[in-house]
Parts: C-alpha cells; structure tokens; sequence
C-alpha cells in the first residue's frame, strides 16, 4: 500500500507543476515576434541615430552663412516679376542738379501698374503734370553722385514711393527709366 500511496504522490505533484504554469506553447511564434521587436527597435534607433547627425551636422555647416542660400548667388533662382501694364505719359524731364557747380539732368520714366486696374492708370493720366512736377523736385535734390548707375534701383524705389503718396485709386508698382542722362 505504501508503494501505491508513493505512486499517487509522485503523480500528483508532477501533475500539479504542469497545471500551475499552463500548457507551453509554441515556442516558434513567440521567438519569431521577439526577433521581429528586436530588429524594428534597431531600425529605429539606428534612424535617429542618422537623423541626429545629419542635424548637427549640417547645423555646423551652415553656421555663419547667410539665410537667403541659393536664390541670392544664381539669378535663375530669383522670383520672377509679374507683368505689369506701362504708361508711358510723363513726358521728359529736364532739371539741374544739387551740386555747388549743377549738371543738367534728362529723364524719361515708365509707371508700370497691376494689368487688372485699369482705374490708376486714368488717375496717372489725370495727375500727369503733378507727377512729372514730383520727379523734377525730387531729381533736383541729388547730386551728380547720387544720380550714378549704381544708384538708379534705389532712386526708382524712392520715385515710385513718392508718387504712390499722391495716387488715391491705387499704386503703381514700378518705375522704369526709358531714359536717363546726367552732363556736367
């Protein structure tokens, strides 16, 4: 009898380990999805690895140059103007200049406006002599140097803020010289 009460202990006990950890499963899926989780976490890391040096590395690069990058060294990148309709109705001014001893100055110049409104190009029309008188008192304030060719965008900027003061239906959004000669 006691060999049979040892045969029952030794089974109970060996059927009680299994019962209280459960059945194993397969262990090829579940190795399979660690694998998986291993590798995706390498990936990972590895691309913020990357990205991270690409960051800093391209932050000591560039450290000092200018924001404005390509379109300030090559033309082709420059934002193309839009096309603007002209008037052509200031006629020739002729003026002196501010200099101690003047030179004669000849001007020319081209109001170009939005295509679509056609309501400043009549107000120019009608304010054609006060915008030439404009031009004449305001060219007469320079010097010979500050007539120079390296000055003219900074002169047109300043003609054409000067005449958008005076306009009341719009703005015109440049001014071109068709023709400009300063003799001393």
């Amino acid at each position: 009898m006691s060999d049979e009460q040892q045969d029952l202990n030794l089974e109970d006990v060996g059927a009680g380990v299994e019962d209280a950890a459960g059945p194993r499963r397969g262990g090829v899926f579940s190795g399979l999805l660690l694998t998986v989780l291993k590798w995706a976490a390498i990936g990972v890391g590895v691309i913020i690895l990357v990205v991270t040096t690409v960051v800093i590395t391209m932050s000591v690069r560039d450290k000092g140059r200018s924001s404005q990058g390509l379109a300030a060294v090559s033309p082709d990148y420059q934002d193309k103007a839009e096309p603007l309709s002209y008037t052509d109705t200031i006629e020739q001014i002729r003026g002196q200049t501010a200099d101690e001893t003047p030179a004669i100055y000849l001007l020319k110049v081209s109001l170009g406006y939005d295509l679509n409104d056609k309501t400043i190009g009549t107000e120019i029309g009608q304010r054609n002599r006060e915008i030439q008188d404009l031009l004449l008192k305001l060219v007469s304030t320079k010097t010979v140097a500050e007539l120079s060719p390296q000055r003219y965008d900074a002169l047109q900027t300043e003609m054409m803020n000067h005449i958008n003061r005076i306009l009341q239906s719009g703005k015109i959004k440049r001014v071109t010289f068709r023709e400009f000669s300063v003799v001393k």
